[in-house]
């Protein structure tokens, strides 16, 4: 099987949007940066559609609405420091993001008692187990956001798990981009988090940003490397 059309010149591209998102960001041009910022999202889905046998099946489909309630969650995110009910919509954005992902992950994987988590799993022990600690270490801080929180984390570590519990029932290439994507993707909303309530990270925008397109990107690749037909197959 080929590589996806466009994988270098995309990526490029993506790499090079990336980069000036989160310079406009922390230079405080924040006019461009809102304005380039929903094209992360958009560009993502716009490769992975131009990849996709037409017209596109309902898993490929929700890899479109996975990406659109991520790019709902950046355009929310962007506007935090106003309205605080704005945080609570973009968590909810990313939170429905990842419940799409997790329907997108349950269609190439194995039943969960048959499926890798039941043989090693230890894999679900070390994911909530880092979801809960992050949670308490939080929860002097979280206040009212103690719930939401509480579920976004839940549902976060489910994600990174449904992806995990692909191995052996999609291709090792596959495999291997998202379950990296979908890690990459804890490691960056944990840092919104800490960021967010407990105190500010040195140059957050730029671990957020670049730890969240890293992982849009590789799960996008990977699913892309599931779902695509070999070049020439009708």
């Amino acid at each position: 099987m080929t590589s996806p059309k466009l994988l270098v010149p995309f990526s490029v591209f993506f790499a090079l949007l990336t980069t000036a998102c989160i310079v406009f960001e922390l230079t405080h041009i924040y006019g461009v940066a809102y304005m380039v910022k929903p094209l992360l999202m958009i560009s993502l889905a716009g490769w992975y559609w131009y990849n996709m046998p037409k017209p596109l099946s309902s898993i490929s489909g929700l890899v479109l609405v996975a990406l659109f309630f991520s790019m709902c969650g950046d355009v929310f995110l962007m506007i935090t420091p106003r309205p605080h009910n704005f945080f609570l919509y973009g968590l909810l954005s990313f939170l429905l993001a990842h419940v799409t992902y997790i329907a997108i992950y349950r269609s190439g994987a194995a039943p969960v008692f048959r499926g890798i988590l039941w043989q090693q799993w230890w894999w679900a022990l070390l994911l909530f187990g880092f979801g809960a600690g992050l949670v308490r270490f939080l929860s002097p801080y979280l206040q009212e956001m103690m719930l939401p929180v509480m579920v976004y984390a839940m549902v976060l570590v489910c994600m990174a798990l449904f992806a995990i519990n692909r191995h052996g029932s999609v291709r090792g290439k596959s495999f291997g981009l998202v379950t990296a994507g979908a890690l990459i993707f804890m490691v960056s909303d944990s840092m919104i988090a800490i960021n967010a309530f407990y105190q500010p990270i040195p140059l957050a925008r730029l671990w957020i940003l670049a730890t969240y397109c890293l992982a849009q990107w590789l799960i996008v690749w990977g699913l892309l490397e599931q779902h695509r037909l070999p070049q020439g197959a009708v």
